[in-house]
């Protein structure tokens, strides 16, 4: 049976969950050990992301996470560039500057490896989520917060998700008139991914996962409405016809979700876009 690392045990361990994932992803992980068990500064490293919760698959990417001793973390993410290259060469490879200690890097084969680095005092109160260890050599794998609970419904969300669709639809008739297709279809996109950000709250709570685990927080009606959403061409008339569909959805969907989680529906906005895609396009909408 796999177990934690004790504090005076060297040894790393290979966590279950990244058995699922391609022959390279093996290779990089082996890789990211060796360099990073070598470095005395990194005291320990676990796997986090789809292969830290156990639900990895065949399409998952490595995700691993260091603490860094205090007094030598700023050197090292300053370094951060030479660490990664002992790992791995990348044809990308970037920071995130509004999350100072985070990496992502693409290998030449294409293999997706996101580094995060974190303080080893701030283990204790680390924002991330389930991990597996696979090295430890002061113990910090003990002092990891429990995993947070799944919430409820964001009342704020759905509310966010709900209105800034309708002003989306305001917009349409200027849009047009100008012949911002591209950005009409742009817009478009905004409200369908605002429809998904409604079925999620809907069924919240749901197990934290990637965005790129989204598709099984939907239930298969609710994935089958937005598949069968049209995609507009850029053109007058397939961009006024898609906005129908899709507000006229936006209604239909919205007003249910918005009761479930108590929110009061937005009225005078929707009469008010109503109204003006009405007089200005000659649209209506169904719901």
């Amino acid at each position: 049976m796999w177990q934690p690392a004790l504090m005076s045990d060297p040894l790393t361990l290979r966590p279950p969950g990244l058995a699922v994932l391609p022959g390279g992803y093996q290779s990089l992980f082996d890789a990211a050990v060796a360099v990073l068990v070598a470095d005395e500064r990194v005291r320990a490293m676990w796997v986090h992301g789809s292969v830290g919760r156990g639900d990895a698959d065949t399409s998952s990417d490595l995700d691993v996470l260091i603490a860094v001793a205090d007094d030598a973390f700023d050197a090292l993410w300053g370094a951060w560039p030479d660490l990664l290259a002992k790992i791995t060469p990348t044809v990308l490879a970037r920071a995130i500057p509004w999350l100072p200690g985070i990496v992502y890097a693409l290998t030449p084969d294409c293999e997706r490896l996101d580094l995060v680095m974190e303080k080893a005092s701030a283990v204790s109160t680390s924002g991330f989520g389930r991990r597996a260890l696979v090295f430890d050599r002061d113990g910090l794998d003990l002092l990891l917060p429990p995993p947070p609970t799944s919430a409820g419904p964001d009342r704020v969300k759905v509310e966010t998700a709900v209105e800034e669709p309708l002003r989306y639809l305001s917009l349409l008739p200027a849009m047009l008139d100008r012949e911002a297709f591209l950005l009409v279809q742009e817009g478009y996109g905004h409200i369908r991914r605002r429809l998904v950000e409604l079925y999620l709250e809907a069924n919240a709570p749901q197990p934290h996962v990637g965005m790129k685990h989204g598709r099984f927080q939907l239930t298969d009606e609710q994935y089958a409405v937005l598949e069968a959403l049209p995609w507009p061409a850029a053109n007058r008339a397939d961009l006024i016809s898609a906005h129908q569909v899709i507000g006229t959805r936006l209604l239909q969907v919205g007003k249910p979700i918005a009761a479930q989680v108590g929110h009061p529906w937005p009225q005078p906005l929707e009469d008010a876009v109503r109204a003006h895609l009405r007089r200005e396009l000659g649209v209506e909408l169904d719901a």
